[in-house]
């Protein structure tokens, strides 16, 4: 054969895969570029909005670790999120808006964490930057990531034991050297939310599953991440325990009071003289329920002066803890009242949380109601409240250098870009607002369902097609996808049901802890995507 011409045929074959990689490289420059102008708008839109119900606990503890009064510190939370703003103190300077730049960038990592997951299960390029897309995009997370709170680095920190886990268990990464990243990573986000122990014993089943190699082996590396889980997990316990620092209590009373109002026995079981006091109280408050569930979260919240009704005079808060503890414990392991929470609370709170099916679920609060929070809570060690107005962000550190000053758009015109592409849905409106080509979306402040219907029937849908497509498979019926592309929508699948039903099981479907199904729903759109694609691929070519 000619070399020559041998030469110029692969070149011939060669330019087609260079183009073909440059041009999808400036497709996710682009992509992560509108995901970062979007955290941006956001952010110089509400730039002193930071502290939402639940923002004081982390940001005293903060405060009380790097001012060395640890000891005094007094707060219910986990510390992980605390010990993550101490990092950032200690690298950029305690202010609040590093603390929040930071939420914004974790947050774009997550969805990219779930795109390198499909590419890992086998999707095709577009589908991975359909999920990237959705993940990082959707209004909720936006928002939520604009205030201080565990819900960031707790996806962060998920999606990141997903992806190693991916890596080998679909590119063969070394398995000892993973087992134990998988384990640090998981056990990182427990000490950030307790209620993440859901998501990372999916992670590690799911992980002995598909992993290749004997049974040992497999039960070794689970073995190994939940050692390096536990022992992350419990370094905070032991550090109080080594310098004496008594602990102060958790957040269990007040879950275990939903649990116990909303579906426990008050007619019989144990501790019948205190469930009297109560009787009339809880039977008064399930009767006013309704399908749709109550009208806000105060009333969602009754469950708490049934717990201080079941309280006798004297009583110290061990005294009442350890009551609520054992009518919980009797809720759950009676078939009947188990079988009331079940049907009667947890799958209705699910559809709700799922499917923006109630108003208490559907409607995230306006930034605007934040200013109660931050006038409340101050913290000028952290530099909050900023005083910064909408726009001076840009501003104020908006300064290209010299040179490129000509081909980049000055600030005020940056700004102007920032506003119109905040008003594609993300400013508050009570209404739908237009997108563009005549499409018009909800603004996650109206009454309208929105995005996360779509990505949970789309996660439903995929669920069924596993469900029947796999079988059918087997018994040769069909044709199926790659294994990697079913073990991949499986994940995503059980991560994003498991970060809704811990919180709808214990507590209800507030729009808040939809914050940590979404990037799983759309990771699960996007295997969807791709098996439909396989299958029509496949039909075309029979």
């Amino acid at each position: 054969m000619n070399p020559a011409l041998n030469q110029r045929t692969g070149l011939s074959f060669a330019l087609p895969r260079w183009t073909h990689s440059i041009a999808w490289f400036w497709i996710w420059v682009c992509a992560i570029g509108l995901a970062l102008m979007v955290h941006l708008a956001f952010l110089v839109a509400w730039p002193d909005h930071f502290i939402h119900e639940d923002s004081a606990a982390y940001l005293i503890q903060a405060e009380s670790i790097l001012k060395g009064q640890y000891l005094e510190d007094t707060m219910k939370r986990p510390y992980g999120l605390a010990i993550f703003l101490v990092l950032l103190s200690k690298l950029f300077g305690p202010n609040i808006l590093v603390f929040v730049v930071a939420q914004h960038l974790l947050s774009i990592g997550t969805a990219l964490f779930v795109a390198g997951i499909l590419r890992f299960a086998g999707a095709p390029r577009f589908f991975a930057l359909l999920a990237f897309c959705l993940a990082a995009l959707h209004g909720r997370i936006v928002h939520y990531d604009n205030t201080i709170g565990a819900e960031t680095i707790s996806n962060f920190l998920v999606s990141l034991a997903a992806f190693i886990a991916a890596g080998a268990a679909f590119r063969k990464w070394p398995a000892l050297p993973a087992a134990a990243a998988v384990g640090l990573t998981l056990g990182a986000v427990m000490t950030c939310r307790s209620a993440a122990v859901g998501q990372a014993a999916i992670i590690l089943l799911w992980l002995v599953a598909v992993l290749d190699g004997r049974l040992l082996r497999r039960l070794g590396v689970l073995a190994l991440a939940g050692f390096f889980a536990s022992a992350v997990y419990l370094t905070p316990t032991a550090i109080n325990l080594a310098i004496g620092k008594r602990p102060a209590g958790n957040e269990t009373l007040a879950v275990m009071a939903f649990v116990v109002g909303y579906s426990g026995d008050f007619e019989h079981g144990v501790h019948l003289d205190r469930k009297a006091q109560a009787r009339g109280y809880v039977e008064q408050m399930r009767a006013a329920d309704t399908p749709q569930g109550w009208p806000d979260i105060g009333v969602y919240q009754w469950p708490f002066g049934a717990m201080h009704r079941l309280a006798k005079t004297g009583d110290s808060d061990t005294d009442l803890e350890r009551v609520v503890r054992d009518i919980f414990i009797e809720t759950l392991t009676t078939p009947s009242t188990l079988y009331r929470h079940l049907t009667k609370h947890f799958l209705r709170e699910m559809y709700f949380l799922l499917f923006d099916a109630n108003s208490v679920a559907r409607r995230t609060p306006s930034p605007q109601g934040y200013e109660f929070f931050m006038d409340r809570d101050r913290f000028p060690f952290f530099g909050s409240p900023t005083g910064l107005k909408s726009g001076q962000l840009v501003h104020d550190y908006y300064k290209p250098w010299g040179p490129l000053s000509r081909l980049l758009p000055t600030a005020d015109q940056f700004q102007l870009n920032l506003n119109r592409l905040f008003a594609r849905g993300y400013a508050p409106s009570s209404d739908l607002v237009a997108l563009c080509c005549g499409l018009q979306v909800s603004t996650e402040y109206d009454d309208f369902p929105g995005l996360i219907w779509w990505l949970s029937s789309a996660t439903l849908g995929l669920a069924l097609v596993l469900l029947i497509g796999v079988p059918a498979s087997h018994a040769g019926l069909v044709r199926w996808p790659t294994g990697h592309l079913v073990a991949g929508g499986t994940l995503m699948i059980l991560l994003a049901l498991v970060s809704a039903a811990f919180p709808t099981f214990l507590i209800y479907g507030l729009n808040r802890y939809a914050y940590y199904a979404i990037p799983f729903l759309a990771g699960s759109s996007g295997i969807l995507g791709s098996v439909l694609f396989d299958r029509l691929r496949a039909r075309a070519r029979a």
